[in-house]
């Protein structure tokens, strides 16, 4: 969107400021006094539409009051909510070219579960008393202690289990259960608002706070959902998760839902799943966990999404441990087509660890190396831009491109060589260019 556009909205959004108090989930003690979202003391409103918290000093208009809650990233991402939330319409479309597109290369990540769990919004649903919630706290001490789920490889991070349906001695009991005496860095909360009356702005202080959380749980997620009817639609499941991966793509991390199965059966796993499709179709995962009857101890998981392949997972629940132990797959998991151009330039990275020249050059070498790649040098940047998550994740191999007078360049590098690291190639949640400072917002001059 034309930077001009959005300043020509922020200035409309500017005598708004009270009815954007009044819908956002901001505490507001009307005509003059509210919240503070970013430092939660008394601020106030001032003449010409603008607020001031005397405790720490912030202050603005109604977009700098929508970044201080920690929800947005971006000046645009701020009003573009904040338009949406008071009904102002967004008259130009945001679009790119194919040529800018292809063009583009887009950070990586690693898995969170390898093949399992990727970044984004996931949903692990089951019947109820299944035990859906000893596997995730599980799952949460692996990832949080970077160990494996099962045969799967995970990167460490800190969780953040929000248990709605749990006393902190029940969890106590419980991770002490499945955890025994390596116990990795794992937050817990029993209490949390509903979605659109807090919960964004709770999730997103912590996260600031806490930027070394790479997983959030929320177990379950009907506890943070309005009790309202309308909220129960298409349009009001696909809402819901919107929010949360809002959430997840703002701080770079996982979000798993905890959710229910219906009671009625369905060939498609899937199609079990509690609610209408618009909970799978914003989703960007789903987990579903079956058991073939309620007094057996084994089940099948099986798993679905954008960046994962479909996966079955055969489980037994080991009832001393309390925990799902792995018996194998549930279905044989084919092996993908061998891609020429990537397994070649793995090879060829692989034996000189570093690489950079041009893509004639890179075009050139490989040939001489498979002589079934047919590609054009613009055909082979293209596919490398569109590959670089696949090449991080799958190769080990670091891409990335820089220009250098009127010359574009190809720079490959093995990341697992000691000058390589994952964060050349993706963003970090601890980084400052992940998270806007709001007090980057601009200061205004304030009457006296």
């Amino acid at each position: 969107m034309k930077t001009t556009h959005l300043q020509a909205l922020r200035c409309a959004l500017k005598p708004h400021l009270t009815d954007y108090l009044k819908r956002s989930a901001i505490p507001f003690y009307p005509p003059e006094v509210f919240d503070c979202p970013a430092c939660r003391k008394t601020a106030g409103l001032l003449p010409g539409n603008l607020w001031l918290c005397r405790s720490c000093g912030r202050r603005g208009d109604t977009v700098d009051l929508a970044m201080a809650t920690g929800i947005y990233a971006t000046e645009a991402d701020a009003i573009k909510a904040v338009c949406r939330l008071l009904h102002i319409k967004i008259t130009e479309l945001e679009a790119i070219s194919s040529e800018e597109l292809l063009a583009q290369t887009f950070p990586s990540a690693p898995y969170l579960v390898d093949r399992l769990l990727g970044k984004g919004v996931y949903l692990l649903a089951g019947a109820s008393k299944i035990g859906k919630s000893w596997l995730v706290l599980w799952m949460a001490n692996q990832i949080s202690l970077g160990e494996p789920v099962w045969e799967l490889n995970t990167t460490q991070g800190q969780v953040l289990y929000i248990s709605l349906e749990d006393s902190l001695q029940r969890l106590q009991q419980r991770l002490n259960r499945i955890a025994g005496p390596e116990v990795g860095p794992i937050w817990f909360a029993t209490e949390a608002e509903l979605l659109g009356s807090g919960f964004e702005e709770q999730a997103a202080h912590f996260l600031q706070a806490h930027p070394e959380v790479t997983l959030m749980i929320i177990d379950t997620l009907q506890r943070i959902r309005p009790s309202r009817s309308e909220q129960y639609s298409y349009s009001g499941d696909y809402e819901a998760i919107s929010t949360l991966k809002a959430i997840a793509d703002r701080f770079h991390i996982t979000i798993l839902l905890v959710h229910h199965t219906r009671k009625e059966g369905s060939e498609d796993a899937f199609d079990m799943i509690s609610g209408t499709t618009g909970l799978m179709g914003c989703a960007d995962g789903a987990l579903v966990l079956q058991k073939s009857s309620r007094l057996g101890s084994t089940a099948t998981l099986t798993a679905t999404g954008r960046e994962i392949p479909d996966l079955q997972l055969k489980l037994l629940f080991d009832r001393e441990q309390m925990k799902w132990t792995f018996l194998g797959y549930g279905t044989e998991q084919p092996a993908a087509p061998e891609d020429p151009i990537l397994s070649t330039l793995s090879d060829l990275v692989s034996e000189l660890r570093e690489w950079h020249g041009t893509s004639t050059d890179l075009l050139a070498l490989l040939q001489t190396r498979n002589e079934l790649i047919e590609a054009r040098p613009n055909t082979l940047v293209r596919k490398l831009n569109a590959s670089s998550a696949l090449l991080a994740q799958e190769y080990r191999i670091r891409y990335r491109t820089s220009r250098s007078q009127n010359t574009k360049l190809i720079h490959l590098a093995l990341l697992n060589d000691d000058r390589c690291d994952w964060s050349d190639i993706s963003p970090s949640a601890s980084t400052p260019d992940n998270i806007v400072p709001i007090e980057r917002a601009p200061h205004w001059t304030l009457p006296h």
